[in-house]
């Protein structure tokens, strides 16, 4: 790849998709495993549920990328029961996504593929697909963790954007 930089687009993917998930591993790692299949309602993931959804989907979409059969593809592997396991494994995947979308070209973002052997897509669609679902699934789990009272700060205050300006900007006098 002589010449290769990576491209902005690819080190933005690589930097919040690596971000959430250490966050992810971060927050199922300091639940207590009593309440690892803790939710409010039975129509509600557990934080066991996100973790497990995420990773994977994670090796999923990979699959997608690096063989575009899927016909082709493994079965993707029982998740990890023990919860130290399950966050190595979410921090194993996070590093190998980085490494695999820093290696991306802007032609391999554009090759074809086919989720599942149907819908049209291509590889960046899949990268958008994966860092969405991350995404979403870490504030999922963030909900859960400050619900439980694991982040030992009190009660959550939204950090409403008039609130900065008010205190950043008071009228002078």
């Amino acid at each position: 790849m002589s010449g290769w930089t990576i491209p902005h687009e690819n080190k933005a993917y690589a930097d919040i998709l690596y971000m959430h998930l250490r966050q992810m591993a971060h927050f199922l790692g300091n639940i207590p495993p009593e309440k690892l299949d803790f939710t409010y309602d039975q129509a509600a993931p557990t934080p066991r549920t996100l973790a497990v959804h995420t990773l994977q989907w994670l090796i999923c979409d990979r699959y997608h990328i690096e063989e575009p059969d899927a016909a082709r593809h493994p079965r993707v592997p029982d998740p990890p029961d023990d919860p130290a396991a399950l966050c190595d494994a979410l921090l194993a995947e996070a590093e190998t996504w980085r490494a695999l979308l820093l290696a991306l070209t802007p032609a391999r973002l554009a090759e074809p593929r086919r989720q599942f052997n149907q819908g049209e897509m291509n590889v960046r669609a899949f990268v958008a697909h994966i860092v969405q679902n991350t995404i979403y699934k870490s504030g999922q789990l963030s909900y859960l963790y400050y619900a439980l009272g694991l982040d030992g700060i009190g009660p959550y205050e939204a950090p409403f954007p008039n609130d900065i300006y008010q205190e950043v900007f008071r009228p002078r006098p």
